[in-house]
């Protein structure tokens, strides 16, 4: 609101308290986002939240990231308790302060969110200049402090998908995350703990749950799709003594119980399901739309059928050799090497097909692309799809296995002479973000996973 001098005057008038002459200079800005934002500071001031947000509203339909406006449209959806509504576009705000982060907080305090509410509070305090924003803080993480000793078991090269979730109970729990393959070190953290996590069912499960006396510890076993799908581990593993099995989607229940009935039918009563999250704030959301640039982002590996991505930009280039595929991922096998540098010259698609292999920064990579192409044969989540629909880009997804119960089905296809039709149909930015606001939020799992540890 800086670029335009009358604001500064409108300013000091709402302060003053002189709204009808505030009215008569925001009438005239020249822009209808900060005429809109305006009208909504004058009527919050008046006391009018509904009025307010009703203007706020509609400069953020015009500018969905304006900052300026995301921040007011938030406080005065939180002033309107509409905790949940305020969270959503507090956290689309692309350069957060300190006091986005704040907000933050108090949307999940007052909903009882308090492992993420207190993160959110210590990044205000980490940037915050004010002692205030610190003492808060402190006050609110001894205030809920829980003397829970947790320890979270992990193999190296394995920790991925537990790091950001033990650093958040950490703000209220006592715990320990050990990514170790040294037994004294799983012994000892084993040992202190109340409440054991053991972050997959493999061959760290099965020595701890056969070596190690229950004690009367609680012990949360998280079950992926890896260990789901192969014969490896779950049958050596002590499950008497595992007090809760975690999944991640309800399509992998199927797939345990349709491979091994044996552990399902002992397991069944035991497990919990709960879905992945993204931490949104990492994701900057902003509207796309059609175009011509697809990306994927996977290992290149059986898993992901990476051929089928050749064939799809075979079709694409006959439609319009505009169409383009950027690769940001490795080759985990030397015969997908030899054969994509073999067929993208042979087909001659090497203007339409980029190899980029390991991408460091996948938000940078992301944001001139249209599209994110996932062919796999299974998953049990897919992270790389998420991620992409948190900035706003649409997703077009193979229907493999369990793809109906976590995807939107008008972006899943059956054959690849489907996929001109996807990608020519509606194109919904915010649409995408806010499937993944509802559905596999980093509040929504912390929440379950507490729920879990308090009821184990």
């Amino acid at each position: 609101m800086s670029d335009f001098p009358e604001l500064s005057q409108l300013t000091e008038l709402i302060t003053q308290g002189r709204f009808s002459e505030a009215k008569q200079i925001a009438e005239k800005l020249p822009d209808i986002v900060q005429k809109e934002n305006a009208f909504g500071m004058i009527y919050y001031y008046e006391g009018k939240l509904d009025d307010a947000i009703e203007h706020f509203k509609k400069a953020v339909e015009i500018d969905p990231i304006n900052s300026d406006v995301l921040f007011n449209y938030g406080k005065a959806l939180f002033d309107k308790k509409d905790y949940k509504e305020a969270w959503r576009y507090l956290l689309r705000i692309h350069n957060k302060d300190w006091a986005v982060y704040d907000l933050l907080g108090d949307t999940q305090i007052v909903q009882g969110n308090i492992p993420m509410a207190l993160y959110y509070y210590r990044k205000a305090a980490e940037i915050s200049p004010l002692e205030e924003m610190k003492k808060k803080y402190l006050e609110y993480k001894k205030h809920y402090h829980q003397d829970v000793n947790i320890a979270i078991l992990c193999l190296p090269g394995l920790d991925n998908f537990i790091r950001d979730i033990a650093d958040i109970l950490g703000e209220v729990y006592n715990v320990r995350l050990v990514v170790s393959e040294n037994g004294n070190e799983i012994v000892q953290a084993y040992e202190w703990a109340d409440i054991v996590w053991l972050e997959w069912a493999n061959e760290l499960a099965v020595e701890v749950t056969n070596k190690l006396e229950k004690k009367g510890k609680k012990i949360i076993c998280r079950l992926h799709s890896y260990e789901a799908l192969t014969n490896a581990f779950l049958y050596k593993i002590v499950w008497d003594k595992v007090d809760t099995i975690v999944m991640v989607a309800e399509h992998m229940k199927d797939v345990l119980r349709m491979y091994h009935p044996d552990v399902y039918k002992r397991l069944e009563d035991k497990i919990k399901v709960i879905h992945n999250g993204l931490n949104l704030e990492r994701f900057r959301y902003k509207p796309r739309t059609r175009g011509y640039n697809i990306a994927v982002v996977a290992h290149i590996n059986y898993k992901k059928d990476p051929t089928m991505w050749l064939q799809i930009m075979g079709l694409l280039k006959k439609i319009d050799p505009r169409y383009n595929l950027s690769i940001a991922g490795d080759f985990q096998d030397y015969r997908y090497h030899l054969y994509f540098h073999y067929f993208i010259e042979e087909a001659g698609l090497r203007d339409n097909v980029k190899l980029l292999g390991h991408v460091n920064n996948i938000e940078e990579f992301l944001e001139d692309k249209n599209y994110v192409l996932s062919t796999s044969v299974h998953e049990s989540f897919g992270y790389n799809i998420a991620e992409a629909m948190a900035v706003g880009i649409k997703p077009v997804v193979h229907n493999f296995y369990g793809a109906k119960m976590l995807w939107m089905e008008d972006t899943l296809f059956n054959f690849i002479e489907e996929i001109p039709q996807i990608l020519e149909f509606d194109y919904r930015s915010e649409v995408y973000r806010t499937f993944v606001e509802e559905n596999y939020s980093f509040e929504k799992q912390i929440r379950q996973i507490e729920d879990v540890l308090l009821k184990v």
